[in-house]
């Protein structure tokens, strides 16, 4: 399993929202999350990228039990270890779509030759080799979206996490990005989580969870 969480439990000022959830993956899988809003799907990604810490559970990210971890080795593994695409892509607009992709892997420590090549060969991968030097106002809300996806996973991270990556995005745009994500699971083996309101990304899942009530149902 690349993921593994036990009896994940997490209250906001006096309310329960994870009421003791258990969560797998497989390598390759690509899951979906969907519910309500409010229902805690969001909360739980969260928990499963270590930006949250649970109340109680355990959780387990390719092989190593990061439950405990003090605040900069969590920061550590997560830079190693977790990739997020968000809803919004948070590109950074002074940037090139290349530069744009290439600074986490700089932050990691790769020099500047290797982190230009592994951005090229993801920014190819979902078909942007004509716009690496395009920035963000220059790309269309797709390309916007692709690059994101192309930054998220340039550490080759155990796990991808996606909040909602098509909520902004018109219907012929979705499909693409539906497109890029199950090409990744398909070339480089990349374990997906996806929360999501769409049903036509859900349906494509290897598998679908519904969660309702902080729980799954």
């Amino acid at each position: 399993m690349i993921i593994r969480a036990k009896d994940i439990k997490k209250s906001y000022s006096g309310l329960e929202v994870l009421k003791g959830v258990d969560f797998s993956a497989e390598k390759g899988e690509v899951v979906a999350i969907v519910g309500a809003s409010g229902a805690g799907k969001t909360t739980l990604l969260q928990v499963l990228g270590t930006l949250l810490t649970p109340d109680s559970g355990s959780l387990e990210i390719d092989g190593e039990q990061v439950t405990g971890l003090s605040a900069d080795r969590l920061a550590e593994f997560r830079s190693r270890k977790v990739g997020f695409v968000f809803q919004s892509h948070h590109l950074l607009a002074e940037f090139t779509a290349l530069e744009n992709v290439m600074i986490p892997a700089l932050i990691a420590g790769k020099s500047k030759a290797e982190a230009k090549a592994r951005a090229e060969q993801l920014l190819r991968s979902v078909a942007l080799e004509d716009r690496l030097h395009h920035k963000p106002s220059e790309l269309s809300g797709g390309e916007q979206q692709r690059v994101a996806i192309a930054r998220a996973i340039v550490n080759s991270p155990a796990v991808l996490l996606a909040d909602e990556p098509t909520g902004n995005l018109d219907s012929r745009t979705k499909e693409e990005i539906h497109k890029v994500f199950f090409s990744l699971r398909d070339t480089l083996g990349q374990t997906i989580v996806i929360v999501t309101h769409d049903e036509h990304l859900a349906s494509l899942c290897d598998r679908c969870l519904v969660m309702k009530d902080g729980r799954f149902v």
